[in-house]
């Protein structure tokens, strides 16, 4: 039985509730019935006398009684806090994240109007100095995509792999996904490596990826890579670790992003002032994104090629994927009680006690 927030383990002792009004009833009953004689030479004066306030709190005392016997009954039930622990079972999804850190990422062409037009009254030299245009390059909307993707996962473990000349773990597989964000938010300093942000190696990150994975011993596996670019620097080419993947179970999902043609916002320099400005430029067949290969690689593993123009597009690519690889969890909810009658038979016990002290102090009664 429970009321509230208590749970009660034996709900029967309320039965001996019903002997409260009883007791009530036979106190008035007795009351009324009894009758008090005196002899007093005066009755007149005798009419005048007002009642103490002992006389006026006289029902003091039964009542403390019948209170302490309601505490004494609700100890009795044995009123418990009840705390619902839930278990969770679950197979998982152990996913790992494959990001491109090389220098393209840097790009601005995935601009909203808006945002280019802001772009474009700042200070173009300050921005490029600074640092600031990456908050609208490709990368920063990939990191705020992926770290969203992360926030909807639950129960699945998830890692960080980047990859631009060699690739690097940056998160092995993780529940704590604080820590994986703050790790993602980070991932620009890898694109403005001169050293890693030189070159593409798509191949090596699957396979650094891949190597997270082999071990695990989730129901489902699975790789989500991201890049702008072409493979140019892989020891092991994507089409070969799509094959090992195929082979470890591993589904590989492709994301490309960039325009695929079009003119992009850029830096330009003045060659007699050495002034830099902002300008546009086209978008040449060199820079795009090998679909083929990122198609084949999907395809052999059973994930899914997709491209991305600009922010709403990744944002779709990525809740896709998310419903796509849903985990199937199984919860088991156990209670747990702790036993909170003692307050209630502190309480009586108290009652008890100061019904006997006045009782026989401040309302004797005497026959």
């Amino acid at each position: 039985m429970d009321i509230g927030a208590y749970h009660f383990q034996n709900p029967e002792a309320f039965w001996l509730l019903v002997f409260v009004p009883i007791l009530i009833a036979v106190y008035v009953y007795r009351g009324m019935r009894r009758k008090s004689t005196i002899k007093f030479p005066a009755l007149a004066i005798a009419k005048k006398a007002v009642p103490s306030r002992r006389v006026k709190f006289r029902h003091i005392v039964p009542a403390l009684r019948l209170a302490a016997l309601c505490c004494f009954v609700i100890a009795l039930a044995r009123p418990q806090n009840a705390m619902e622990v839930e278990y969770t079972n679950t197979d998982g999804v152990d996913i790992m994240l494959s990001l491109d850190v090389s220098a393209s990422m840097g790009t601005l062409d995935m601009l909203t109007r808006s945002e280019q037009v802001k772009l474009g009254v700042m200070n173009a030299e300050r921005m490029l100095k600074s640092g600031e245009y990456w908050k609208y390059s490709r990368m920063n909307y990939a990191q705020q995509v992926i770290a969203d993707f992360i926030t909807k996962r639950h129960s699945d473990r998830i890692g960080l792999s980047a990859f631009g000349a060699r690739a690097v773990t940056q998160c092995p597989l993780t529940l704590d996904y604080g820590s994986l964000q703050e790790i993602l938010g980070a991932s620009d300093e890898l694109a403005r490596d001169s050293v890693i942000a030189s070159r593409t190696a798509i191949g090596d990150g699957l396979m650094n990826a891949l190597a997270r994975l082999e071990k695990s011993e989730a129901k489902s596996r699975v790789v989500v890579l991201l890049t702008d670019g072409r493979d140019n620097a892989s020891v092991v080419s994507p089409v070969h670790a799509a094959d090992v993947a195929k082979a470890l179970g591993v589904k590989i999902y492709t994301v490309g992003v960039g325009k695929k043609q079009g003119k992009i916002l850029s830096f330009q320099q003045n060659p007699w002032t050495g002034e830099i400005s902002w300008g546009e430029r086209d978008i040449t067949p060199e820079e795009g994104i090998d679909e083929n290969v990122l198609q084949t690689v999907a395809q052999k593993t059973g994930g899914k090629f997709y491209r991305a123009e600009n922010k709403e597009q990744l944002e779709q690519i990525y809740s896709e994927i998310d419903e796509l690889e849903k985990t199937e969890i199984e919860t088991i909810a156990y209670a747990r009680y702790a036993e909170k009658f003692y307050p209630w038979l502190l309480v009586g016990a108290l009652l008890i006690l100061l019904e006997l002290i006045l009782a026989n102090t401040r309302f004797v009664r005497i026959p």
